[in-house]
């Protein structure tokens, strides 16, 4: 969910979420189905709810849903830094990779990508 909110991949619903099961264990898949959404405005919401009431796309709306999948705060701030400092740090490779053009790359960076609205509420801005 965090990933979701972080590159502004608004139409994250159940299907969007899949597991393994071993017989014995169950591990999430990969992730697929990823499609950064363009903004009409400032601010923006998930397809389903995040939260028992919220589905605000923000950091916050996310570390408050952490308890509902038995993370603590501190391993939730964790996982979110981790995932803020990974896309800002692969970003430059991943639009060479996929051959995004410069001016798609400013105009998706901020905007769909880490866009300030998901971190407001949040102590760990970017």
């Amino acid at each position: 969910m965090v990933f979701n909110v972080l590159t502004g991949n608004t139409d994250d619903h159940a299907r969007n979420h899949a597991a393994f099961w071993n017989g014995a264990n169950l591990s999430l898949t990969p992730a697929y189905d990823i499609c950064p959404q363009a903004r009409l405005g400032r601010e923006a919401n998930q397809a389903m709810l995040i939260t028992d009431n919220d589905k605000r796309s923000k950091l916050e709306t996310c570390r408050l849903s952490a308890p509902n999948f038995l993370i603590n705060d501190r391993d939730a701030r964790e996982l979110i830094a981790y995932q803020i400092e990974t896309i800002t740090r692969l970003w430059p490779a991943i639009c060479d990779e996929a051959e995004i053009s410069t001016v798609d790359r400013t105009y998706l960076w901020r905007r769909q990508f880490l866009n300030d609205y998901a971190f407001e509420g949040y102590g760990d801005a970017v």
